[in-house]
């Protein structure tokens, strides 16, 4: 048998011989992150992409020095991939990391804190509470407040809708997660807006009561939640005998970044007796600006709220929360078990697990407290109000051009829009050749079954100038046809 002493480099050690090898390994990996080709993606094709990558031998019988593994990354995968650092880079809700959250990415990752139970993450639990109490305090919920991170917006979503199931069937005396859906679960609704996440669904599905149990309640043209059309959809319910167990409002719509008017929805689901959850994964960060808090107005009245740290808190992939009013709502989800969350732990401890769909999860809280106190509250919010007001100037240039046409007003950091001369070939042909040329990766999407272009706004170094080049870029490829 070998002996185990020779696999001690495997792991990370924190004495002063392994924070020295971690730290050359770390200097070896940024190194790798070099790309010497300018712009948002490399011009390399699927197939040259592919061969790249199956050229590496993923676990060879013989293992090869991390240095030459590295430098082999940086070369078939890092100076390939996309570059949200750069201006061009406006397809998607994708931001660039900032360096607090990335640093301290390799203590989460050296440290492996599981944060599902107290002992695996003593301290880690309390990271992770403390900045729960933060963000609830920021939306303006009571002191009764808490959270949980989870690994995106879907995953918030799902998890609060499943609250609003299990609180619904709690008020009928039944307790979903042990008997399963009450008779009366026949009736129940979700509302949401035509433009709500596609997670709404997916969640009314999983949770039993099918996607058809979701109600889609006309939008405006900003893509905003209708009030008229919502009192319409709840009036027809009521004469089908139907039941709306939880209204789910979008704070910043995927497409056209639109700000469903929150505080009429929420006082809805009250007089309902509803669940009323807030999709904020997008403008949940504007709870940071003073100036743009009031777009969000009507968020403390929410039972839970998404928000996602990974798109404009600038976050490194996967890092969310669901934050809920009332913190004793999470009884509603806890299932005891032997080994983890028994329920006898001394005093103070708070096992994760007990508000969590997963299981293990990462200690993602870590890099958003590094990030945040690095910042702080005034460039946060200057960077978010840079980024919102350049979406307004792009809207206000194409409003004033003769090539492009405004789809809806920008509510947040998306501008989307068409080319009254081109057709939907046309777009789809200027988004794939810049996509493909490694030039600009430009959002293409559909509104009110018109073709449009998008661009989302996430990196706060890009300037208006960068604005009009981006335009001009598409003008000129639509104009060559």
């Amino acid at each position: 048998m070998k002996d185990a002493a020779a696999w001690r480099d495997y792991f990370v050690a924190t004495d002063d011989e392994g924070l020295i090898a971690l730290a050359a390994a770390a200097s070896r990996a940024v190194q790798s992150l070099d790309q010497p080709r300018p712009g948002p993606r490399t011009n390399l094709t699927p197939a040259e992409l592919r061969a790249r990558v199956r050229a590496l031998d993923v676990c060879p019988y013989e293992g090869v020095d991390l240095s030459t593994v590295l430098d082999e990354l940086g070369t078939a995968v890092w100076a390939h991939g996309v570059r949200p650092l750069d201006v061009a880079c406006v397809a998607h809700l994708h931001p660039p990391s900032v360096v607090p959250a990335v640093v301290t990415e390799l203590s989460i990752a050296a440290a492996n804190q599981s944060m599902d139970s107290w002992d695996q993450a003593p301290v880690a639990t309390e990271v992770e509470l403390h900045l729960m109490d933060f963000l609830g305090e920021r939306i303006g919920f009571p002191a009764s407040a808490s959270g949980v991170m989870t690994s995106g917006g879907t995953a918030s979503n799902v998890l609060g809708l499943t609250l609003a199931r299990s609180w619904a069937a709690s008020k009928v005396g039944v307790d979903v997660l042990k008997s399963g859906l009450p008779e009366e679960a026949r009736r129940w609704r979700f509302v949401a807006s035509d433009q709500a996440h596609f997670s709404v669904q997916r969640a009314a599905g999983q949770l039993g009561l099918g996607r058809d149990a979701v109600v889609s309640v006309a939008t405006d043209s900003a893509g905003a939640m209708d009030l008229v059309a919502l009192d319409a959809a709840l009036a027809r319910l009521d004469d089908q005998g139907l039941i709306p167990i939880a209204f789910s409002a979008t704070a910043g719509t995927t497409d056209l970044g639109a700000i469903d008017p929150l505080a009429a929805i929420g006082q809805r689901a009250r007089e309902r007796g509803a669940w009323f959850h807030v999709d904020a994964a997008v403008a949940g960060a504007f709870v940071m600006s003073d100036a743009l808090g009031p777009r969000v107005s009507g968020i403390e009245l929410a039972d839970s709220v998404t928000v996602d740290f990974h798109k404009l808190w600038w976050q490194p992939f996967n890092a969310s929360a669901l934050v809920v009013r009332d913190v004793e709502h999470f009884d509603l989800l806890r299932v005891r078990s032997n080994y983890l969350d028994r329920g006898d732990e001394l005093e103070g401890m708070i096992n994760l697990v007990g508000r969590s769909l997963d299981t293990s999860r990462r200690f993602d809280a870590a890099k958003v407290v590094a990030s945040l106190r690095t910042i702080g509250q005034r460039d946060f919010a200057a960077m978010l109000e840079h980024l919102v007001e350049l979406s307004d100037y792009c809207a206000q240039r194409i409003e004033q051009s003769t090539d492009f046409a405004l789809l809806a007003p920008s509510s947040a950091v998306t501008c989307v829009f068409d080319a009254p001369a081109a057709s939907a070939s046309d777009l789809r042909r200027v988004q794939q050749e810049l996509l493909a040329e490694g030039v600009m990766v430009l959002g293409r999407t559909e509104i009110r079954g018109r073709a449009a272009l998008k661009f989302t706004f996430m990196n706060p170094l890009a300037t208006r100038t960068d604005v009009d080049q981006l335009l001009d870029i598409v003008a000129e490829r639509l104009r060559a046809g």
